[in-house]
């Protein structure tokens, strides 16, 4: 009587986890998270505050450019303050705190091999080529919340990598589809010194050569210069596909899902070791940074009629949503879904051989 009761609660605990999971992952990948859940009975009005931040988040994702529901807001940055990379000038710590360092350690020696843009709590967006020589996440280390690579800071934070992910389509020759993606192994914490930045999906049309629009950097600050460990900031606007892909410029072999921004004269460019980071807009409607562009390449640094080519995530948004989104629920409910089975299967098991 003892083992048949066993094998019946098993059977059930096992059916009620299949159950319930597939209801709340189902859910979840529609809608988010449950904050009602998160609050907990008998706090009302926590509940119900957490309930409008959650609309907020919700109405944003259906924008289609919210990967967090704060994303592009600097607590420590000024918009229109600081100083104008090659013709930057050191950014001061918290300007920009999406701006993330992926580094390659070997022993003790550690290297700073290219820029990215948090836009998720564990996801580091970048460009394609910075892996093309060394693809083991093993190796690979993010640094966030700072802009000395080689200082330290209270809230600076090193976390390794778990998985890189390149675009399928990525061409190595022609830095087609430009675009990768570092998942951290563990989620970062938002303070003052680290947020997500917006991704640009159903805005990226508004962008045009008045758009504020700002690089940072841990870059060479002249074509043939080193690298530099302080953060470089500088100012610079959209350049049309049609200046950018004319005859005394790139001349046709910019695709369709980059462009060009910069300065004509090549006085503000990014550099090597700039690649990956982001190209931040600052579009006043919404009052927040979006992540434009990715560093993909140029002819050389700050050439007259060569500016920076960037990679365009709005151009990939069903890739970048189905990565930062349906796969890792779609694991979660898979765990749960193996738990259910293994439980009823147990339960079953203990039924066949109670006499």
């Amino acid at each position: 009587m003892g083992l048949g009761f066993l094998s019946a609660a098993v059977l059930f605990v096992g059916s009620f986890v299949l159950y319930a999971e597939h209801c709340s992952v189902s859910e979840r990948s529609r809608r988010g998270p449950s904050q009602e859940q998160a609050s907990g009975p008998g706090r009302p009005e926590a509940m119900h505050g957490r309930l409008r931040r959650q609309k907020g988040l919700l109405a944003q994702k259906k924008e289609g450019w919210a990967a967090e529901g704060n994303c592009g807001i600097a607590p420590l940055g000024d918009v229109f303050k600081g100083s104008r990379i090659i013709g930057g000038t050191d950014a001061q710590i918290g300007a920009w705190p999406w701006i993330v360092s992926l580094q390659i350690q070997y022993g003790r020696i550690l290297a700073h091999i290219c820029g990215g843009s948090l836009v998720k709590n564990n996801w580091v967006l970048t460009a394609a080529h910075c892996i093309k020589d060394s693809s083991d996440p093993l190796i690979w280390r993010a640094v966030l919340g700072t802009n000395n690579i080689h200082g330290s800071h209270p809230y600076t934070k090193i976390i390794k990598v778990k998985a890189i992910i390149i675009h399928p389509k990525f061409n190595v020759e022609s830095y087609v589809n430009d675009v990768a993606l570092f998942h951290l192994k563990k989620a970062v914490k938002y303070n003052d010194y680290i947020q997500p930045i917006c991704l640009p999906f159903d805005v990226f049309q508004t962008l045009d050569g008045n758009t504020k629009c700002f690089i940072g950097g841990w870059g060479r600050t002249k074509e043939q210069g080193n690298l530099t460990s302080m953060l470089q900031e500088a100012e610079v606007h959209y350049i049309s596909q049609k200046i950018c892909n004319s005859e005394t410029s790139y001349g046709d072999i910019i695709p369709e899902t980059s462009f060009c921004a910069g300065d004509e004269d090549g006085i503000f460019d990014t550099c090597r070791g700039d690649s990956g980071g982001p190209l931040m807009c600052y579009l006043p409607e919404h009052k927040r940074f979006f992540v434009m562009g990715i560093t993909s390449y140029g002819y050389g640094c700050g050439r007259k009629n060569f500016p920076g080519v960037y990679s365009g995530p709005s151009f990939y948004k069903k890739w970048l949503t189905d990565h930062l989104y349906h796969k890792s629920n779609k694991g979660i409910f898979n765990i749960y879904i193996l738990l259910g089975q293994v439980l009823v299967a147990l339960g079953s098991v203990v039924l066949l051989t109670t006499p």
